[in-house]
């Protein structure tokens, strides 16, 4: 399951209520589920900070606490929807409590930069990355053609279709 925008919230909101259907969780420029209660709390977050990341809200469920692995990508300078990554005022998202983190790694794609952290399982498996995507605030590595996307960045899709083919779930 992926999405964007709306569609990444609905997305990570889809994953924390069905753990057992969904294998994997792309998410794009988007809220993490829990993040938000209503419409007027996102409007409050998307124009300008008020709402529950207002003032370094400690809600429960700001970060990813799911067992469904997960790849996020959002652009450091996103101006609608903040950063998942970072939560509200630099808190970070986490994970399962067993993970561990390979630690950040700054690249450069064709255009941007960008530094990607994976979290592993008890077992090494990635479990969540972050992709913070520099200078970026569209879809990472979409066609000039498109709208709402950045062919400089490192492509998205791809990196999720990679993560998603690593955690396949055999449905019987």
């Amino acid at each position: 399951m992926a999405g964007l925008s709306a569609g990444a919230t609905m997305a990570t909101t889809l994953a924390m209520i069905y753990p057992d259907i969904f294998a994997a969780v792309g998410v794009h420029s988007g809220l993490l589920h829990g993040v938000v209660k209503s419409f007027p709390d996102a409007l409050g977050v998307m124009q300008g900070g008020t709402g529950p990341l207002a003032g370094g809200n400690k809600a429960k469920g700001a970060g990813w606490a799911s067992d469904v692995p997960a790849i996020m990508f959002h652009g450091d300078r996103d101006t609608t929807v903040p950063p998942p990554q970072r939560g509200s005022r630099g808190r970070p998202v986490q994970h399962i409590a067993s993970s561990r983190s390979d630690g950040s790694a700054r690249q450069r794609s064709k255009g941007r930069g960008y530094t990607c952290t994976t979290h592993r399982d008890a077992s090494g498996k990635p479990c969540l990355e972050q992709w913070r995507i520099h200078g970026g605030m569209a879809w990472s590595g979409g066609s000039k053609k498109g709208s709402y996307t950045d062919p400089q960045g490192p492509d998205a899709a791809r990196e999720m279709l990679r993560f998603f083919c690593q955690h396949r779930q055999i449905v019987s």
